[in-house]
């Protein structure tokens, strides 16, 4: 998919925000100024992932060309970073694709996650709980808090059940489409399912 068309508009959307966050009478609206204020911070936000990006892109492009080149010792050093570089190519593209869908209602709610092993006995419980250490990782990557509501063991450390709490900016929108069955096949080979879905926060508010 072709990004640029959108985040041109958005650089122009940013060039306005610019504008009203430099302006005096910004803070005379005190929520009004906020949500300027969080615009301007989401907008510059996907502007800088879009920049990493065409930079990863270029040094990919640089290093095929030094790979295919005539020094032997600078092609295998450039070839051995093309896998990574590949990697954070495609991670950057998903976090701007992610960045650039239309917002929801929902989108700034926390998230309810369940992850609950399937059929494969201990070795669908260990791989649940490989998923869990997964999520975890995630999320302080992101910024984001999670909090475990409840969870059920199983033998060699696995997980039957767990259950937790994300908290954090955009964490819905972020994690709205983790659902679904994972299958894996490990060693011994045993086939194991662990199964997890997203639900939306529950939420009240008062005034």
């Amino acid at each position: 998919m072709d990004f640029r068309p959108l985040i041109e508009q958005k650089r122009r959307r940013f060039e306005e925000l610019e504008e009203l966050v430099g302006s005096s009478s910004l803070f005379e609206n005190p929520k009004r100024a906020r949500e300027i204020m969080r615009e301007h911070s989401n907008v510059k936000r996907v502007l800088e992932s879009w920049d990493i990006l065409e930079k990863k892109q270029r040094e990919l492009e640089e290093n095929r060309l030094l790979a295919a080149g005539d020094d032997s010792e600078l092609a295998e050093l450039a070839a051995a970073e093309i896998p990574t570089l590949q990697v954070e190519i495609e991670n950057r593209s998903k976090e701007v694709q992610v960045a650039l869908l239309p917002p929801e209602p929902h989108e700034d709610r926390d998230a309810i996650v369940e992850i609950r092993g399937g059929t494969g006995g201990s070795e669908a419980a260990l791989f649940a709980a490989d998923l869990y250490r997964m999520y975890s990782r995630y999320a302080e990557s992101h910024g984001f808090k999670l909090e475990e509501l409840e969870s059920s063991s199983s033998e060699l450390g696995g997980l039957k059940e767990v259950i937790f709490k994300v908290s954090g900016e955009h964490v819905f929108r972020t994690l709205r489409y983790e659902s679904g069955v994972h299958r894996v096949q490990r060693v011994p080979v045993t086939e194991a399912k662990g199964e997890f879905i997203l639900r939306r926060q529950p939420w009240r508010c008062c005034r």
